[in-house]
């Protein structure tokens, strides 16, 4: 038996919001980063989410 396929509601969300402005930024902030920064805001970044120390 075959399935069909829900129609996919449209959904009217905002090109641009501060929020994409913000990831926007952050995208080209980390792209600058060498990898032994990335990987210091990496080790950050786990202990904010996990917790714990570095």
């Amino acid at each position: 038996m075959k399935r069909t396929a829900h129609k996919r509601k449209k959904l009217d969300y905002p090109e641009v919001t501060n929020g994409t402005r913000w990831a926007a930024e952050a995208r080209r902030l980390a792209s600058k980063l060498t990898p032994e920064e990335e990987a210091e805001h990496c080790a950050r970044a786990r202990v904010k989410i996990y917790g714990g120390q570095l």
